[in-house]
């Protein structure tokens, strides 16, 4: 791992780090260097229940400081799609009242391309599986269910799809909705998603940006 790891808590985040960064608060965030493994699940339950923004979290070594980190969690590995047509609409989905692209947990045995292509199929309806053009980004973001406290980690991929069926979201999984979103009405969806959606449309746009560029 080279850059910073970004995990959403509470739709606020925790900034795994290797950069020398001055402790007194930068930006209205906190920082703490990393000590050990039980000054860090204190520090991360701390900053769950606080008002903090942000949260830096700094080591030398970053592969190290994740490990440590997700041994806090219960891990989970997961894959979505952020899959468009030839027109550029994009395929979003609404989900607990909330925009939301489609993405779930890794079965076993499965890459989590497979994953995020057999995803997109299930909670969408798909009559065939879309075509992965290129690995987008990946996000982290942690919740509780069943008393567990979970970190997912999502893959995403930027996919392509050539079909015009009806679309049948899956309402075992509680969603509402599935739609082919024109791009210019992306500002709809960024006023009511997550923070981590928000990065992967992010994401999509910026590429579109430097393609557009070369």
């Amino acid at each position: 791992m080279c850059s910073d790891i970004k995990i959403y808590m509470n739709e606020r985040i925790v900034v795994l780090t290797e950069k020398h960064l001055e402790i007194p608060e930068i930006n209205n965030c906190h920082v703490a260097v990393f000590e050990n493994k039980k000054t860090l699940a204190k520090r991360l339950k701390h900053f769950e229940q606080s008002e903090e923004a942000c949260l830096y979290i700094i080591h030398h070594n970053l592969d190290e400081l994740f490990d440590f980190v997700t041994g806090c969690f219960t891990f989970i590995e997961a894959a979505g799609g952020l899959v468009s047509l030839p027109d550029g609409r994009i395929l979003l989905i609404e989900r607990l009242g909330k925009w939301d692209l489609p993405k779930g947990k890794a079965e076993k045995g499965e890459t989590l391309q497979e994953t995020a292509i057999r995803e997109v199929v299930e909670e969408c309806g798909l009559k065939k599986p879309p075509k992965i053009t290129g690995e987008l980004t990946h996000t982290y973001h942690t919740y509780h269910r069943n008393g567990k406290h979970i970190l997912k980690h999502t893959a995403w991929y930027s996919m392509l799809y050539d079909g015009d069926e009806t679309l049948h979201p899956q309402s075992s999984e509680d969603i509402t909705n599935a739609v082919w979103m024109p791009i210019a009405r992306l500002n709809i969806v960024l006023q009511n998603t997550y923070i981590s959606i928000k990065q992967v449309l992010k994401t999509m746009a910026n590429e579109k940006d430097h393609s557009h560029q070369k």
